[in-house]
């Protein structure tokens, strides 16, 4: 497919309002973040209330977050038919007060001296499923709310603060553990997935109705079955599911081991590592920034490749380390950071290219089957893959050889329609 017929031609038309200046979209901000805070300082709490609360072992707790992961595997395909058959706002009105009531039973059962491990078990499960939905149904509802020509400027604002509350988040949680008795800390995320909710609710930018026959046009399973046709038809989504499910694929595969490495191998002590992971922080922030001008500067495939493969290439620092000196730790954190800027570069031009091409009434369905794939099936099998090469080869060369297989797998987008997509975005495909 040539470059004439993937880009549309200039829009000529008086620019839309900054997005700055326009009030649905700040709502939509203001709710979005709440709703991120919320689940940074959830990541924190839920561990530290099993813990600290219920003497959980590791295990427990291992399970409780596989439990919390599994609604991606078992739902997001059905959820995916729903966010395209109902208001798309109202759905995530829905998932954060879904998450503010399951996380409220906790305090409370607490405070009735009978919370023990089925309860967070149950809790955990429950909060999975309405982050499911509210992931979804986000990705779907922007391209409602913004202009066509605002979906890099959208996306690159809500990351930039999506990355603030991964750096504030966890602190704050900890914080709020800190002051208040575990369980009491979550009422704090109680608060916050309501204000999220109240935040989106108060959106005023009408939706478009579902279309007749839209609601009750074939099972849910023959509704999914349109999802995957799309995306296998279109070569555009076809190479954005199949190369990143591949590259989540060896990226699980890669922090299986990584998690490992640092104190095995480097000796690092838990304060090196904590400082490790902090610096991915600023580099998404970093890169969030960045994917909102460069693909326009230089053109969205060109941007893509080429932070897609040197995110992926500057990671073979990481197995050359040696020791655990100040040198050790300055390198591990300047590679984390780089990396996380430009995979964030690379991943939000993909979210934009692929929000872009994807009829409006199909994006619940694309976005969960690329969930799917990506997240439901990708992750825990590079998880098991990674953790067998680990031990199978050596920590040091099986962190080498999945950082080469990410470095393949980036190269894919080389020989995809995806390299001929210039400064403008793509139309949307017909559904």
């Amino acid at each position: 497919m040539s470059t004439s017929e993937l880009n549309v031609e200039a829009d000529t038309s008086p620019p839309p309002r900054a997005l700055w200046r326009t009030p649905d979209f700040g709502k939509y901000l203001v709710g979005y973040t709440a709703s991120d805070f919320a689940s940074q300082i959830a990541t924190v709490a839920i561990p530290l209330v099993a813990v600290l609360t219920v003497s959980a072992s590791s295990f427990e707790v291992g399970v409780m977050r596989a439990v919390n992961q599994v609604p991606y595997l078992l739902f997001v395909l059905f959820l995916g038919v729903v966010v395209d058959q109902w208001r798309r706002r109202n759905m995530l009105v829905l998932a954060d007060f879904g998450r503010a009531a399951a996380l409220a039973v906790i305090p409370v059962v607490f405070a009735m001296d009978q919370l023990g491990i089925p309860t967070l078990y149950l809790v955990s499960f429950l909060v999975g499923v309405c982050t499911v939905l509210f992931d979804v149904g986000a990705q779907a509802y922007l391209p409602r709310l913004v202009e066509r020509n605002q979906l890099a400027s959208g996306n690159s604002l809500m990351e930039s603060l999506r990355s603030v509350s991964m750096i504030a988040g966890p602190a704050l949680g900890g914080i709020f553990v800190g002051w208040f008795s575990p369980p009491q800390a979550l009422i704090v995320c109680v608060g916050f997935y309501l204000l999220s909710a109240v935040a989106i609710w108060l959106i005023r930018k009408p939706e478009p109705a579902p279309e007749p026959g839209e609601d009750s046009g074939g099972s849910a399973f023959a509704k999914i079955g349109e999802g995957f046709r799309l995306v296998f038809r279109h070569p555009i989504l076809r190479s954005v599911v199949g190369i990143v499910a591949l590259f989540n694929f060896a990226y699980a595969g890669y922090l299986a081991v990584y998690v490992v490495y640092l104190p095995a191998e480097l000796k690092l002590s838990g304060y090196a590592i904590g400082l490790a992971f902090a610096a991915m922080g600023p580099g998404l922030l970093v890169g969030a920034m960045l994917s909102s001008w460069l693909p326009k500067r230089f053109g969205y495939g060109l941007v893509l490749n080429t932070s897609a493969i040197l995110g992926a290439a500057v990671l073979l620092g990481v197995p050359a380390l040696r020791g655990n000196g100040a040198v050790t730790v300055g390198l591990l954190i300047l590679l984390n950071f780089v990396n996380a800027a430009l995979s964030m570069t690379f991943t939000l031009s993909l979210v934009v290219i692929r929000q872009s091409v994807t009829p409006d009434q199909m994006l619940g369905r694309v976005t969960a089957t690329h969930r799917f794939l990506g997240v439901g099936l990708g992750v825990p099998l590079g998880s098991l893959v990674g953790g067998f090469a680990g031990q199978l080869l050596g920590l040091r060369t099986g962190l080498l050889v999945l950082t080469v297989a990410m470095i393949v797998v980036s190269s894919l987008f080389l020989f995809t329609a995806l390299r001929g997509i210039g400064r403008e975005l793509p139309e949307a495909v017909e559904a």
